[in-house]
């Protein structure tokens, strides 16, 4: 469902493109994965309510599983957002489960395609809460230079230094709701 005008694809639609574009890339780069369907049945309702339902299940082999959420928003003066809310069920997602849970941005350039993935603590940590002035939605901003670039399959092994790097530090306990 690659839209040629990203502009007037709905979010629905444009989430449903990166899952697809996520799909083909995975699946292209030769990594192990399992999608998640996105269907009531599919995900233990009282789950739904509690913890971020995540598009795939990476393997990387030797290592670990890891729940992936793909995400298509732009890239707008090198920052990605992410939904409050959306970042506290995916925190949840990781502490019922113990998978550490991911999200995959989508960036599109004239060179081509590029995931930029990000780990829902390190999002926690390195992103800066704002207000949209007129849903009063609370989101985060977060630079894309706190994101790993994953280009092909030997780059998921990059995915480690950014957790590590966070677990060798005293992360301070944000409140994200006020």
């Amino acid at each position: 469902m690659h839209k040629n005008n990203k502009s007037t694809a709905t979010i629905l639609e444009k989430g449903t493109d990166g899952e697809v574009r996520l799909n083909n890339w995975l699946r292209e780069n030769g990594i192990t994965y399992f999608q998640i369907k996105q269907d009531i049945q599919s995900f233990m309702h009282s789950f739904a309510q509690v913890m971020k339902r995540p598009d795939f299940f990476v393997l990387v082999e030797g290592l670990s599983m890891l729940a992936v959420d793909a995400k298509n928003y732009s890239l707008s003066n090198g920052y990605f957002t992410l939904n409050k809310i959306e970042l506290e069920k995916a925190i949840a997602f990781e502490i019922i489960t113990k998978m550490p849970f991911w999200f995959a941005y989508l960036h599109q350039s004239d060179s081509g395609s590029t995931w930029y993935w990000i780990s829902a603590l390190k999002a926690l940590y390195a992103g800066i809460m704002r207000v949209n002035k007129t849903t009063g939605e609370e989101f985060l901003v977060i630079s894309v230079s706190e994101f790993i670039a994953i280009r092909n399959q030997s780059d998921i092994s990059k995915l480690y230094t950014q957790r590590s790097g966070l677990n060798a530090k005293i992360v301070p306990i944000r409140k994200l709701s006020n």
